[in-house]
């Protein structure tokens, strides 16, 4: 995966024997929480993709993620550049020496942090 790139991350989980497809989505105009939509029902109703949809921007060790987080409050008069604590040089990285990804909602433009939790493998958003 390249910088630029849509996604839609989805899952499948079992509720009560039976497997559920799950989008991450979130609607935007000033409402900051994600939320799963459901996917398994697509052949009688459609799911809303347009709110699943994300483009990754960034892709950062947690090391610089942490870096970047403290730098950024000596630089608060100054825009913080991604591009210095991404993951790779170059003008195409990508999310294979990553643990932390920022993904713009493609419908609202909001910044998403996923972020791995090595204790209990498990994403936060």
């Amino acid at each position: 995966m390249l910088e630029d790139d849509q996604v839609v991350l989805q899952c499948t989980a079992s509720v009560l024997k039976e497997q559920i497809k799950l989008c991450l989505s979130c609607e935007g105009f000033g409402n900051r929480l994600c939320f799963l939509e459901t996917t398994s029902n697509a052949q009688n109703v459609p799911p809303d993709l347009a709110i699943c949809t994300f483009i990754l921007e960034q892709s950062l060790s947690v090391r610089a993620l942490v870096e970047m987080l403290a730098n950024t409050v000596e630089m608060t008069e100054q825009a913080v550049d991604l591009d210095k604590w991404s993951s790779q040089g170059g003008g195409h990285r990508t999310l294979l020496y990553g643990h932390a990804i920022l993904l713009r909602h493609h419908h609202s433009g909001m910044v998403r942090l996923i972020k791995q939790n090595k204790r209990r493998q498990m994403d936060h958003v």
